[in-house]
């Protein structure tokens, strides 16, 4: 079972403990601004980024084959797209390739002094709705020929919210980017976009509706195959 799996079934396992408040038979529905978030077509969507810019990275090995992007500040639980291009290497979202570049995001708090690498999870996007998704170009990579260059694009759609009992409300995302390969330098674009905010997902809706749902159905007594159908029911809705 994968460590999104392990790290939900334990969440909800402390949420709904004593938990006494009845809930529906059927799997809950997510609100419905977002779901109109996760099936909305990848950005742009006729307006500008709220950053953009281009890194060249050197040769894996050398000091500037690692680099990082300026700050945005992002308000807790709002949505974002962020869409990488990279010109005739390889691109991937997390996962290190020899010979391709990755990218990471990475979600800072100020009150912590807080690094933290995000989203990991989404190299294996399904059950993951709170999380995010990968809207194109991986696992399938997306190519388009432009003139004798090859553009290898990934776009994904993250959902940005704070920690866990604090105070912080705000956070900086940034993009970091690794070259793993040692016989080419590599071009690399990017944009980030702000969709809407969705108040009532992230922590709000599996404290409140989805983890006392979840262990109801249960009855008290985890069975993993169980957990897994009653999940795959919810999840339809996102797919």
């Amino acid at each position: 079972m994968s460590r999104v799996l392990v790290s939900i079934i334990l969440a909800l396992t402390v949420i709904a403990t004593g938990c006494g408040t009845t809930q529906p038979t059927s799997a809950p529905a997510a609100p419905e601004d977002v779901l109109s978030i996760w099936h909305s077509p990848p950005s742009p969507q006729s307006y500008p980024p709220n950053m953009s810019g281009e890194v060249h990275l050197g040769k894996s090995g050398s000091s500037d084959s690692e680099l990082e992007t300026d700050s945005l500040l992002v308000q807790n639980r709002q949505w974002l797209d962020i869409v990488v291009e990279s010109r005739d290497i390889r691109l991937f979202f997390y996962l290190e390739e020899p010979g391709a570049v990755h990218f990471e995001v990475v979600q800072r708090y100020s009150e912590y002094s807080y690094d933290k690498p995000t989203l990991e999870s989404l190299v294996n996007p399904h059950f993951n709705p709170v999380t995010g998704r990968i809207l194109y170009g991986q696992p399938v990579p997306k190519e388009t020929e432009m003139g004798e260059d090859t553009i290898y694009s990934v776009a994904i759609r993250l959902f940005a919210e704070g920690l866990r009992n604090s105070t912080s409300v705000d956070s900086k995302y940034t993009i970091r980017f690794i070259n793993s390969n040692v016989t080419e330098e590599a071009d690399i674009s990017y944009e980030v976009y702000k969709l809407n905010t969705t108040p009532d997902w992230g922590y709000t809706y599996y404290d409140d509706i989805l983890g006392p749902w979840m262990m109801q159905q249960l009855g008290g007594a985890y069975s993993e195959s169980k957990w897994e159908q009653l999940y795959e029911e919810w999840y339809e809705q996102f797919e």
